[in-house]
């Protein structure tokens, strides 16, 4: 396992990493989200679902910093991060990626990797200019973190292909890739499975599990429900701005709300 992907230190046991408190947030005078408050502990997988509208976006964006909330607040590792710039958030460890693929097309994939490497570089603007030892032994670690970190997300035999290239699957997996060089301690995948074929959504799914494994937390909204409930460890339900739900995946099939709110005809999928 490459450096930057083992296993992190976690809060103490039992204390949330991420917690939403009371989180109202109005739109124009709607209110898009009302008293919402949930969990995410250390080493979960964890999902919020709803149908369209029920909220799960306006939460991403309150929780990454897109958005103040109007009450309530975010705490992440026991800071109060509420209303926090998203660079200052992420910074912190708290990382999302977009449903909408952020890559650099007209780069190759090591260069994108590489790049979001050379963010968390340490070597000075002289000594990048004058090419010192220091920078020299620095590009050689982030060429050597960066194929690291191909291999890990599956994408080797792609280094040199431009990122436009790629299908809309591996699009994904280098987003991902993108997104951990931040060195997340939670990340916020939203939709990932959008888009992609039957077995790309397979191969995204190994790829979520095998995050999780390095002790990367997960907190993901997904619509796909068979994806769902096979990899979640707890999941949140949205309605209309309120949590409705939350529980195991057993129990969120089988609640009677959730049914009515959202599952619907599309239960026996989601139990399949």
């Amino acid at each position: 396992m490459s450096a930057q992907l083992q296993p992190m230190a976690q809060p103490r046991p039992g204390a949330p990493l991420l917690a939403l408190s009371g989180v109202t947030m109005k739109i124009s005078g709607l209110v898009a989200l009302s008293e919402v408050s949930l969990e995410v502990h250390p080493g979960q997988i964890v999902s919020l679902i709803g149908p369209n509208g029920a909220g799960k976006t306006t939460a991403f964006n309150v929780i990454s910093g897109y958005m103040r909330p109007t009450s309530g607040t975010v705490s992440f590792q026991g800071e109060d991060i509420t209303g926090l710039p998203p660079e200052q958030i992420a910074a912190r460890g708290l990382v999302r990626s977009f449903q909408r693929t952020s890559v650099f097309g007209n780069c190759t994939v090591f260069e994108n990797i590489q790049t979001a490497f050379h963010m968390q570089g340490s070597a000075s603007l002289a000594a990048s200019i004058l090419r010192l030892p220091s920078f020299r032994r620095e590009e050689a670690a982030l060429r050597e973190r960066t194929r690291e970190m191909l291999e890990f997300v599956g994408l080797t035999r792609r280094a040199d292909d431009l990122a436009a290239n790629l299908s809309y699957g591996d699009q994904r997996l280098l987003g991902v890739g993108i997104a951990l060089a931040a060195q997340p301690r939670l990340l916020l995948l939203d939709e990932p499975a959008a888009g992609l074929n039957p077995s790309e959504t397979d191969e995204f799914k190994d790829m979520i599990r095998k995050v999780a494994d390095t002790g990367v937390t997960i907190l993901l909204v997904e619509h796909d429900m068979q994806m769902v409930m096979s990899i979640s460890d707890y999941i949140v339900v949205l309605n209309q701005g309120h949590r409705i739900a939350d529980g195991g995946p057993q129990a969120i099939q089988n609640n009677p709300d959730v049914i009515r709110a959202y599952l619907g005809s599309g239960l026996k999928s989601a139990k399949a």
